[in-house]
């Protein structure tokens, strides 16, 4: 639910570093690529977080895994 805000956190952040790092002397468009790469890689985190997930809800409701417990008060 919330991949695009860290996505767009992610391409922000990296345009930040990108200008204010010491000795970085990068062109707008370098710095562009930068954000994009950033952004790509925090959707992609994302997504392969999503994929494992539905595969874990699969297994369980095959009967092939046990499902996560969450902790309750009776168990704190």
């Amino acid at each position: 639910m919330f991949t695009p805000v860290f996505a767009v956190a992610a391409g922000w952040l990296a345009g930040v570093v990108a200008q204010w790092v010491p000795g970085a002397h990068l062109d707008e468009t370098q710095v562009t690529s930068f954000m994009v790469a950033a952004t790509t890689a925090a959707l992609g985190a994302g997504w392969k977080w999503l994929q494992g997930w539905q595969q874990h809800e699969l297994l369980v409701a095959e009967g092939k895994a046990a499902p996560v417990k969450t902790r309750t008060k009776a168990t704190k």
